[in-house]
């Protein structure tokens, strides 16, 4: 699936005393599938209205139904606060960065209210990474917890923005072993920080990239990142056209061995 999203205006360059205006598309690719597991507990969404951006891929966590209900209750809860309060703010960073922190935050007491209201879905919880963009500003927004990621290729290099609420990217983090170790090592599902957490100290990581156009932005759930080593990766996201990309990445992720639930959205920063 290929959308077009919405022409946003970039005020971000200003040379020899010229104030000159880029006009930017988000042209997106997205797929989830259920690969060997018994039901799908990702979700994923994107969004555009009121002249905000907001794309979110979340895992869910505890099992049968309660992960599925984590997901998208929570991607549900965050989609409804971006888009009830973001159109109402004065569209600064500091404030934008709270609108994400809060959406968060507020999404983690609703999982856990559901938990305690119905004891099928205790203990259920979810990762999420999410991109959001504001118009008439210059930078993306990357949001995350747990260890969905969000990559970006730039000039036909890969880079990994987000760092992993896990106890194996921590070991990479302290230069213990390497990012490509963290796929395979036995505390990669170790997650101490996500959505349905009693303590949700600090919130989610909140990371600011500058937005230009031939950038090109993947957010994933680890049923992908962990089964698609990172030079592969790079190669299909350097080569690939967007149309049929997010199917084809997680295609492979499955052909590759992963037994979980694996999603993508791809999203192109073009010119308009």
């Amino acid at each position: 699936m290929i959308i077009n999203y919405a022409k946003t205006k970039l005020l971000t360059i200003v040379y020899a005393g010229i104030l000159l205006l880029m006009a930017i598309e988000f042209k997106v690719s997205a797929e989830s599938l259920q690969g060997l597991r018994s039901n799908n507990e990702d979700a994923i969404k994107f969004t555009m209205a009121d002249g905000l951006f907001l794309a979110l891929v979340a895992d869910g966590m505890g099992g049968h139904a309660s992960g599925e209900v984590a997901s998208t209750e929570a991607i549900k809860s965050i989609e409804q606060e971006v888009f009830d309060q973001g159109p109402f703010l004065d569209g600064s960073e500091v404030g934008d960065t709270a609108l994400i922190q809060h959406g968060y935050i507020s999404a983690n007491e609703s999982l856990l209210n559901l938990s305690r209201n119905n004891p099928k879905l205790l203990n259920m919880g979810t990762t999420m990474v999410g991109l959001f963009y504001r118009e008439n500003t210059p930078n993306v927004l990357i949001s995350n917890l747990g260890d969905s990621r969000c990559y970006v290729m730039e000039d036909q290099k890969l880079s990994l923005i987000t760092a992993d609420h896990s106890f194996a990217h921590a070991l990479y983090i302290a230069g213990s072993i390497t990012l490509a170790q963290v796929a395979t090592h036995p505390f990669r599902n170790r997650i101490y920080k996500y959505l349905g957490a009693k303590d949700l100290t600090g919130g989610p990581d909140v990371f600011i990239h500058h937005v230009v156009p031939g950038q090109r932005y993947l957010i994933c759930s680890d049923g992908l990142s962990g089964s698609i080593n990172f030079a592969d990766l790079q190669h299909y996201l350097a080569t690939e056209p967007l149309e049929g990309l997010a199917l084809k990445l997680c295609q492979i992720s499955l052909e590759n061995g992963s037994t979980d639930n694996t999603s993508a959205v791809v999203i192109d920063v073009v010119q308009a």
